[in-house]
């Protein structure tokens, strides 16, 4: 009883104490002669089957107990409350006036315990067993056959005949006799059935307890008459207290299993069967020596129990071959598995010599399995992966079951190595192995794909440099080195800067040499940034044009050496797409900070500083540039609510005709109504706009309520209408894709025919490439007008009347004669008739300025001299009025 759970129980020591106590008293009386109070021993009886009835209904209330357990146990509880009863009751009616107890069991309690025992016995022989093929079946029933076989050849050799010859007498006690043997004999068959097959719901050590409890009243029963040498003795005197404590160990027994997790089992086979045929045997050679009358009934059971044997023999051989069979079966199973797996198999000793590797190995590695057996892996692992699996296989073999998984690169056949996931486990204590197993998987390609998945995750597709995320990790990274330098740095100190860079200008590349040539243009800046910087310098691109540079432990002045080397030589001239180009820069420095977020806008607000300047150089962020950056902010946040809270207004410019001054169209200008500042105009906000990208939602509304606008107009005036509405389309809206889309939505949710808008492009933007002309295009395939503003300030004018269809040209206001000069006036008009388009002069503030454009040829002209741009409210009521003469009164 080494269990604490055992060792703790009360109750049960108390049952042992008596088992012992009644052995040792009726083994005493019956050596010695000495009769002493038997009637003692006769009152413990009733207790000891009490104890074991508690013993039995406590395992049978325990619910860790499986329920077809619990019901034996409360079922073995019932029988003891019967045997209980049943003693008590003989010692009550066979107690005589001199204490001394009758050798024979009276009809009201022998019975009643024989019906007891056959209870108990109902019980053990209605436990399920695990479930057995038909031949082990049979071979189990022949198992129980000669065990019982066996043991009644004992019976009625030393005791049977002369029983059943007595009862014939028809004595009471003659006949309980007669039933408690056989209900013995029945139990022998419980103890038959238990023995070789098992349970499974009864604990292993439970079941050898029982089996050993029942063999104890089995035997008991039946060998009850030739172990009596004394009539007032009685086998119920050892045979009670010693099987009660029994039974109670085993429902203990069954308890315990259950609260650690154990269930039953069933046993592969017994040996008991052929103990009994050896016993027999015995009996037949005894009787023979001795010339026993009962040599012939021996001698039948002897050759019966032999051919029981026989015949289980039989079946186990043939339970054997089917057993070979299938484990041939499997076994070429497995070995096809094996040798047809991806996985490589391997079997080594503790120190990592190999017994077995299957062919998989060749697929794997390249390398024959002859050529790997008797040999190690270690002179074939990656260098830097030998300390680690030597590690994990130490851990591997510290204990049995221990289990390993990890990844190592081992050397193919053809010098490159391979990545393999590798499971071990330890099946040392395995005696079919012996060994540490491993299933080795190559995973070459999975960890290559991850590889390239975290590799473009933090870098640059097009350049190969680092991308913002692992940009942002170098700095936090740098930042805690400064902070953990034993030389002790400061907040202030300087060795850790950022330097943001941005491309002047790259936008005009895309535009007029395609998306191709400036991603050649951006990977050649990204290579000569990569070589004039050092390997401990991180250089990045943030996205578009924008590149940022980590320097740490370089001085100031340092700094500026470096950035005037490289700005040198990004301007080197290059050839992209057979156009020799430069680039500029613009470069943004910040240090003495130690949080990478503060560090990165602090070189934005720099970079920006440079770009105002004009580009090519570099600025410094200093304390002031915060309160410039925080206003362009702070403008773009509020140009946002404004769009929002429907604070932005149209003013209409009208368009008139020369000489009449009849308006016949209008140019829609974008106002603010500040709540605070009253009306601005586009010069106090439209540039921020521009910068922070707000002017794409701006422009987007300005579109929409001129466009409404124009609906308003010609619901209410008809033919008198302003004949087109023109906007103004910036850079950066052409620049979204979905810009056609929002004119075509606009027109079509308020039914404006598409002539009678006109989009306002300048040179330089009609110049860009990508979604820019892609928006041109649609603008044009969908009837919308187009007009080139302040035509004759860009670059390639005639190509672009040549190439890009317009309607309109708008002169502008610097070439309006007098006092500007005519010519340039004259030859815009000229193109224009050439071309066959209209011609617009803008900023007209004077009547003479008005009539010289008349003589030149202008048939359309706005400027202040005709209207100032006004509400759409004024407009409406000039529609109707006289029209503004343009002649010089």
């Amino acid at each position: 009883m080494t269990d604490p759970l055992l060792r703790g129980d009360r109750l049960l020591r108390i049952a042992g104490w008596l088992a012992v106590a009644c052995v040792a008293w009726f083994l005493a009386a019956m050596l010695s002669g000495v009769d002493g109070p038997i009637v003692i021993l006769w009152a413990v009886t009733p207790v000891c089957a009490a104890i074991t009835a508690a013993l039995c209904m406590r395992t049978g209330r325990d619910p860790a107990v499986q329920p077809a357990a619990r019901r034996f146990w409360r079922r073995a509880g019932v029988v003891h409350v019967v045997f209980a009863l049943a003693l008590a009751t003989h010692v009550a009616e066979s107690l005589n006036a001199d204490l001394s107890m009758t050798s024979r069991l009276t009809v009201y309690s022998g019975l009643p315990q024989a019906v007891g025992l056959l209870l108990l016995v109902w019980s053990l022989l209605a436990l399920p067993i695990e479930r057995a093929t038909r031949s082990r079946q049979i071979a189990l029933a022949l198992d129980c056959a000669i065990l019982v076989a066996g043991t009644a050849t004992f019976f009625l050799y030393f005791a049977g005949v002369e029983v059943f010859t007595q009862a014939r007498t028809g004595n009471v006690g003659d006949i309980a006799w007669v039933a408690f043997m056989v209900v013995g004999l029945v139990g022998v068959l419980a103890v038959a059935k238990v023995a070789v097959t098992g349970s499974s719901v009864l604990s292993p050590d439970a079941l050898r307890v029982l089996g050993a409890a029942l063999a104890v009243g089995g035997f008991s029963s039946a060998m009850a008459e030739p172990l009596l040498v004394r009539p007032e003795l009685d086998v119920a005197l050892f045979a009670v207290p010693v099987g009660g404590f029994a039974i109670g160990l085993a429902a203990r027994l069954q308890a315990v299993a259950a609260a650690h997790g154990r269930v039953g089992s069933g046993k592969r086979y017994s040996v008991l069967p052929y103990l009994v045929a050896a016993a027999v045997g015995a009996l037949l050679v005894h009787a023979i020596r001795w010339g026993s009358d009962d040599l012939f009934p021996v001698a039948v059971a002897a050759v019966t129990v032999t051919g029981l044997v026989v015949l289980r023999q039989v079946i186990a051989f043939w339970e054997n071959d089917r057993l070979f069979a299938q484990v041939a079966r499997e076994e070429e199973r497995f070995r096809s598995l094996v040798q047809n797996a991806t996985d490589v198999v391997t079997i080594t000793d503790p120190g990592g010599r190999i017994r077995y590797v299957s062919p998989a190995v060749h697929r794997v590695l390249g390398i024959e399995p002859e050529l790997m057996r008797d040999t190690t892996i270690a002179h074939r692992l990656h260098p830097d992966d030998r300390a680690m699996v030597a590690e994990r296989v130490a851990a591997v073999c510290a204990a049995p079951g221990t289990t390993e998984t990890y990844r190592a690169r081992l050397m193919h056949a053809d010098g490159s190595y391979r990545w393999l996931e590798i499971i071990s486990a330890n099946m040392l204590e395995v005696p079919s192995i012996a060994g540490v197993v491993s299933n080795s998987r190559d995973i070459t390609e999975t960890v290559q794909v991850q590889e390239r998945l975290s590799y473009e995750a933090t870098h640059d597709a097009l350049t190969g440099l680092a991308n913002r995320t692992l940009f942002a990790d170098r700095v936090n990274a740098a930042i805690g080195d400064a902070a953990a330098d034993p030389r002790g740095s400061t907040a202030a100190d300087p060795r850790v800067s950022v330097v943001l860079v941005d491309l002047d200008d790259f936008k005009h590349v895309n535009d007029n040499l395609g998306h191709r040539a400036g991603d050649a243009l951006l990977t050649t800046v990204a290579e000569r940034m990569r070589n004039s910087l050092r390997l401990a310098d991180t250089v990045a691109r943030l996205g578009g044009d924008e590149f940022a540079i980590l320097l740490a432990e370089v001085e100031p002045s340092e700094i500026d050496r470096v950035l005037d080397r490289l700005a040198g030589r990004l301007a080197e001239p290059v050839v992209i797409e057979g156009h020799l180009l430069s680039v500029r820069a613009s470069f943004g420095v910040a240090d003495g900070c130690r949080d990478a977020g503060d560090l990165l806008r602090r070189a934005d607000i720099a970079m920006y500083e440079a770009k105002q300047a004009g580009g090519g150089t570099f600025r410094r962020y200093h304390a002031g540039m915060t309160a410039r950056g925080a206003e362009r902010n702070e403008l773009a946040a509020a140009l946002r609510t404004a769009i929002v809270e429907e604070q932005l207004v149209l003013h209409y410019q009208p368009v008139v005709t020369l000489p009449e001054g009849r308006i016949t169209g209008v140019e829609a200008l974008v106002r603010w109504q500040h709540p605070e500042r009253g009306l601005l105009g586009p010069g106090a906000f439209v540039a921020a706009a521009e910068q922070t990208g707000v002017i794409v939602g701006m422009g987007r509304w300005v579109l929409r309520t001129a466009v409404r606008q124009m609906a308003a107009w010609i619901a209410e005036y008809g033919v008198a209408a302003p004949a087109t509405v023109s906007v103004n389309a910036s850079p950066r809206q052409l620049q979204e894709s979905s810009f056609a889309d929002d004119v075509a939505a606009a027109l079509r949710d308020h039914d404006v025919p598409a002539q009678r808008l006109t989009v306002e492009v300048t040179e330089s933007t009609a110049v860009g490439g990508g979604a820019t002309q892609d928006n041109l295009r649609a603008l044009r395939a969908m009837g919308v007008r187009l007009s080139l503003d302040d035509f004759g300030t860009g670059a390639s004018t005639l190509s672009l009347l040549a190439d890009l269809q317009v309607d309109q040209i708008k002169l502008d206001r610097s070439f309006v004669p007098v006092p500007g000069p005519d010519a340039i006036a004259a030859a815009v008009v000229q193109l224009a008739a050439a071309f066959g388009i209209e011609a617009v002069a803008e900023g007209v503030e004077e009547a003479r300025q008005a009539a010289r454009l008349t003589e030149m040829g202008y048939r359309r002209a706005q400027g202040y001299h005709f209207a100032r741009p006004m509400p759409a409210t004024e407009v409406s009521a000039r529609l109707s009025a006289p029209p503004v003469t343009a002649a010089v009164s």
